[in-house]
This record gives C-alpha cells, sequence and structure tokens, in this order.
C-alpha cells in the first residue's frame, strides 16, 4: 500500500506551474492573454496546460478567439491545423462562420479540408459555407463537404430544454463558487497518477449529484475531461490521508472504501451509510491503509470478464451510482411500509 505522497516530476511540475498560470492569466484577462492562451492551446505537448487553455479560451471574447486560431487553420503545419479545427467548434459557431468565409475563397487545399472539419463540428449554422465547399473545384474538398452536410442533416433538431453541458462553453462557469449542494455523498481521490482519471470522476461526481470531490495528493486533472463540470461542484484538495479522515468525521460522513480484497462486500449486495465518502486510490498502488481501516463499508466490483480489474475513475463511477440506487430503493421500501 502507497502511504506517502510522491513528488511530481520535474516535467509535470513545470506543466502544472504553467496551466495554473493560463488560469490565473485568463482569470485577470490580463493583456494579451489570449494569444499567450492560443499558444499554449496550440504548441504546448503536455495535456494540463493545453487543457487549460481550451477551457479558457471558450470563455474569451469570441471574436477575438476566432481571430487568434484562424492562421493556425491556415498553417503548412499539419498540427498546428488539427489543433485549431477542434477548438474552433467550442466557440460562438455565427463567429467562427463569419470569420471562416472569407478565407474558404483565399485558403489553400490543406486548409479547406480542415475548415470542412470545424465546420461539420459547429453544426447547423455551417450549412450555407458547406454548400459553398460541396461546389469547391477540388473533388476532394466536395466529397468532404458533402459528407459534412449529411451529418449535420443527420443530427436530431436543437430542443430548447437542452442540459447546460450540451452547449458552449460546456457547462456555465461560477466565478466565486458552485451553488450549494443537497446534503448526498462525497467523493475522495487518493494521489491519482492520470489526470485524464481525475477529471473524469470529477464529472460522474457532478452528474451523480455529489456534494463535492476532496482530492488527497496529486490535484493534477485534465480539465477538458471535466467537461465543465469542477465550475459547478466543489474541488477540494487536501494534504493528506489523516486530513481526510478528520475532515470527514467532522461533516458527518463515512468511510466507503474502493478497495478489492477479502473483507470487500460486492457493490449490488453492500449495504450502505446514509452519507458515505466513497474513497478510490491510485491505479497501480490502490489506498492507504488508514483508509481500509477507517472504513464502514469496504467495496468491490465483481467482475465477470477476464481482466481482473476495471478503470479508477470508472469503477468509482459504478460506486456512485450504486449507492443512488440503493438510496433509491430504500426511499421507495420506506414509503411502502408506510402506514
Amino acid at each position: 500500500m502507497l502511504d506517502s505522497i510522491p513528488d511530481l516530476s520535474p516535467d509535470d511540475e513545470a506543466a502544472y506551474a504553467a496551466g495554473l498560470a493560463v488560469r490565473a492569466d485568463a482569470a485577470a484577462s490580463a493583456p494579451g492573454w489570449i494569444a499567450r492562451t492560443v499558444d499554449v492551446a496550440l504548441n504546448t505537448n503536455h495535456g494540463f496546460p493545453r487543457g487549460e487553455a481550451r477551457i479558457a479560451l471558450q470563455l474569451g471574447p469570441a471574436d477575438e478567439v476566432v481571430a487568434a486560431l484562424l492562421p493556425a487553420l491556415l498553417s503548412p503545419n499539419k498540427r498546428m491545423r488539427r489543433r485549431s479545427m477542434t477548438l474552433l467548434p467550442r466557440l460562438d459557431p455565427d463567429e467562427v462562420c463569419r470569420q471562416l468565409d472569407p478565407v474558404l475563397e483565399t485558403g489553400e487545399r490543406k486548409s479547406r479540408r480542415a475548415a470542412c472539419v470545424a465546420l461539420a463540428a459547429v453544426g447547423e449554422p455551417a450549412a450555407p459555407l458547406l454548400e459553398r465547399l460541396s461546389r469547391d473545384p477540388d473533388g476532394a474538398i466536395r466529397a468532404r463537404a458533402r459528407r459534412a452536410l449529411e451529418a449535420i442533416a443527420a443530427r436530431p433538431p436543437d430542443d430548447a430544454d437542452r442540459s447546460l453541458s450540451s452547449v458552449r462553453p460546456f457547462g456555465l462557469p461560477h466565478r466565486d463558487a458552485p451553488p450549494p449542494r443537497p446534503p448526498s455523498f462525497a467523493v475522495a481521490a487518493f494521489n491519482f497518477s492520470y489526470g485524464v482519471n481525475l477529471g473524469t470522476l470529477i464529472r460522474s461526481a457532478e452528474a451523480a449529484g455529489a456534494e463535492a470531490v476532496w482530492i488527497i495528493g496529486r490535484d493534477f486533472y485534465y480539465r477538458p475531461s471535466t467537461k465543465g463540470t469542477d465550475w459547478w461542484l466543489p474541488v477540494e484538495t487536501i494534504e493528506s490521508p489523516a486530513a481526510c479522515l478528520e475532515r470527514a468525521q467532522c461533516e458527518g460522513f463515512e468511510i466507503v472504501a474502493l478497495q478489492q480484497g477479502p473483507s470487500a462486500q460486492p457493490v449490488w449486495e453492500a449495504k450502505w451509510p446514509q452519507r458515505p465518502l466513497i474513497v478510490a486510490g491510485n491505479e497501480g498502488d490502490g489506498l492507504p491503509q488508514p483508509f481500509i481501516d477507517a472504513a464502514a463499508l469496504q467495496l468491490e466490483l465483481p467482475l465477470d470478464g477476464r481482466i481482473d480489474s476495471l478503470n479508477v475513475a470508472v469503477a468509482t463511477s459504478v460506486a456512485m451510482f450504486a449507492f443512488r440506487g440503493w438510496q433509491a430503493r430504500a426511499e421507495r421500501h420506506e414509503r411502502q411500509t408506510q402506514p
């Protein structure tokens, strides 16, 4: 079991600092922040600062951000085109179409191909531009534009009641603090090695109605995989397992340890505490012993396949919704047995 939290590597430490700098730069609207953020989004290979840049650009003035990204779409560099055409659809669709309009007449073949991909992701507002591209002198461009139009036509119509997570930017930011959440359960993640796993766990926790996510150890998460849910859900860092256990006791949580072992109960059969703190451990080393010792319930997910474990974010997501299912059944039983 891993009882200590190893330091980040120098490369990860530098990337983490760079990502936080992007976040602070954008939050302060510092002069020149859009150009600097675009540079990070296009040129940085590490996922953390690049993810911070992608989130920040969704919140900037669309006209300035689109203008800053278009040169990359016209670049002879394939990586620049690819990264630009994945960023543009996240911005205001009307502004993207307005600025792409003149580019379609003058852009190189590779740029027009990239524009087809970006416009397909933009959706219905891009249909007039794709109609023009479907008459392009280049046969490959025509074919790509027609496929994009077919993909747009096959999508279901926009619904006025669609959830906030389906509109750009994904999730709506709360600059000061997320709105209050009703008491339910919380999740603690111990020293995850991969930022994408932690980001995915945060997204699942928000969807399941968790009160909060507590991160012990490395809080190095990949923000795009949260889909903006870290703006809605309190995400806090806690310095050690001991501090986490003390905080849980003070707030009335009981520890549910997600850990395979001889004392673990199958998640489908377990009787949950009323207010669990679901604790998941490191991808390779699992949970440190203090969490196991303090657990009111130790859980495992029975597996019927040949593999012996699930991805930690997937396993924790299953546990969250298993608790919600148990809670719903208990509430239904209580209603049915009342006189």
